[in-house]
């Protein structure tokens, strides 16, 4: 299960800021701040857009973000747990993206003019 601060942690390393972040969710940097440093939750539709941008599997991010929202209600575990079910996606989704990250930042660091 991915967390709110997960998901744009991830796409922060991919784009290099949290303003270049909201841009991309298409929302107010002060949003940004507010999901990662007040319990905030991303909406639905900022995690479908952030499924699309990391290329991850929309119905494992959309899980995640439902078991967030109830984190305090009785339902939380069988979210969780169905949410952890699509976790091997994301996992291997975001290792991908570590591995592309990696990748761009060892060649940078051998080029020349770098």
């Amino acid at each position: 299960m991915l967390y709110t601060v997960d998901i744009l942690d991830m796409m922060k390393e991919k784009l290099g800021s949290y303003y270049k972040v909201a841009q991309v969710l298409d929302v107010h940097p002060n949003r940004i701040n507010q999901l990662r440093h007040r319990g905030g939750i991303m909406t639905d539709e900022q995690g479908l857009k952030a499924a699309e941008f990391l290329g991850f599997p929309a119905e494992a991010i959309i899980l995640s973000l439902a078991a967030e929202r109830s984190l305090n209600s009785p339902a939380f575990d069988l979210l969780r747990q169905v949410a952890e079910e699509h976790t091997p996606k994301i996992m291997a989704a975001a290792s991908a993206l570590a591995v592309a990250i990696l990748a761009t930042t060892q060649t940078a660091s051998f080029l020349p003019w770098a």
